[in-house]
């Protein structure tokens, strides 16, 4: 039989408590509309993602670890010691928690991710010398942030709590458990298309919107685009605060306050807001000419979704021949910071690079124009959402 979601998401919890990494341009759920499959308990199979473009970079030599360093002096009270007073101001539906007037946290409402800021870190992979540095940290509240019924009284002890685990190696903020799925890491996933996270896990799920969906076997050990974002997200729980443990819930379609399946739904439905509205045409450039602007780059943070149409390639395409509203979505991934080169790495489960991945095979894992801005994934950028 089929366990209850909750029981799902904390059993799966304890199969699956490591970290990976991920990205490139292939292979996921995404591209039809909502209204093209039936809650059923058979999976989505269209939307696949056509061959990757774009260069390699160079290298570090293959079998190494991903590595995620923590550093020492920066573990200090500071960054995550127990404070009696934080402050709290909002700014549109974000609420801002600070320290002695200095911001550490932010809370979107409606949303269940909280980007605050914490020790530094270097996340690398095998695949590519272009490490990411961050002080970012990114954890899930249990329910969606209501910012007129949550209590600051609430905030801060959920805050300081979480400030707390960040010092504590062994529970991975999302950042850190997308990480473990990467090439070469402790839970290397292969790609597969339909591959869900309970594909993955080799288990049941019961949605809260379809009936019983049994795994698909041949699909065990392997992820789509998607399917590893839910992984992520939903399946894995990053902290644990009263009780409850913090992880998103997964609908099959579109239902409010869950991560749905495909890339398309992610973006269109999902909780939290989306922070880069679907773009057509980069502002001041020919239609589907040219990488994110400075102002679309800028509203996005560490932890956020981005989305592509990986089946159109803009470097020859007219606006005639790319989709113009967000069905045209066919992959997603997520941001995971700057690297050393300054550019705006994201993680993702990928065919070329045969699962997730922030490595250069088949194309830069970047989305800002650098050194790729002819290439991949900036010509496809077209949206992005902090869940």
């Amino acid at each position: 039989m089929a366990t209850m979601l909750a029981a799902l998401r904390s059993f799966a919890s304890v199969l699956v408590p490591g970290i990976t990494l991920a990205a490139t341009l292939t292979g996921c759920f995404g591209g039809g509309d909502d209204t093209s499959f039936e809650a059923s308990d058979t999976e989505i199979t269209d939307g696949d993602e056509p061959g990757e473009t774009g260069g390699d970079e160079t290298t570090t030599p293959p079998g190494e670890e991903p590595e995620v360093e923590v550093g020492g002096e920066e573990q200090s009270a500071g960054p995550c010691g127990k404070v009696e007073t934080f402050s709290f101001t909002k700014s549109g539906d974000t609420t801002i928690a600070s320290i002695e007037g200095e911001p550490v946290a932010w809370f979107t409402h409606g949303g269940y991710s909280v980007r605050m800021l914490g020790a530094s870190r270097m996340f690398g992979a095998a695949t590519s010398a272009a490490a990411v540095t961050t002080t970012t940290w990114v954890r899930t509240l249990s329910e969606p942030f209501d910012a007129e019924k949550t209590s600051e009284e609430k905030l801060s002890a959920w805050l300081n709590a979480a400030r707390g685990v960040n010092c504590d190696a062994g529970t991975q903020d999302v950042i850190a458990i997308a990480y473990d799925y990467v090439e070469g890491a402790s839970k290397d996933a292969r790609y597969a298309l339909g591959a869900d996270f309970h594909d993955f896990l080799g288990i049941d799920w019961d949605p809260i919107d379809a009936k019983n969906i049994l795994p698909d076997l041949g699909l065990e050990g392997a992820l789509d685009c998607s399917g590893y974002m839910r992984l992520v997200w939903g399946s894995r729980t990053n902290f644990n605060f009263d009780g409850e443990d913090a992880s998103l819930p997964l609908s099959l379609k579109s239902v409010p306050g869950y991560l749905p399946r495909t890339s398309e739904d992610m973006y269109r439905f999902g909780p939290g807001k989306i922070v880069v509205p679907f773009r057509t045409q980069p502002a001041g450039a020919p239609a589907f000419q040219g990488a994110p602007t400075t102002t679309e780059l800028a509203s996005i943070e560490p932890g956020d979704l981005v989305f592509f149409d990986s089946e159109c390639n803009y470097t020859i395409a007219t606006a005639l021949l790319c989709g113009k509203d967000p069905g045209a979505i066919s992959h997603v991934g997520m941001f995971v910071g700057r690297d050393g080169g300054g550019n705006y790495r994201f993680i993702s489960s990928r065919t070329t690079a045969n699962g997730p991945t922030v490595g250069n095979t088949g194309g830069w894992s970047i989305f800002n124009g650098g050194v790729d801005g002819a290439g991949s994934y900036p010509q496809r950028f077209r949206g992005a959402r902090r869940l």
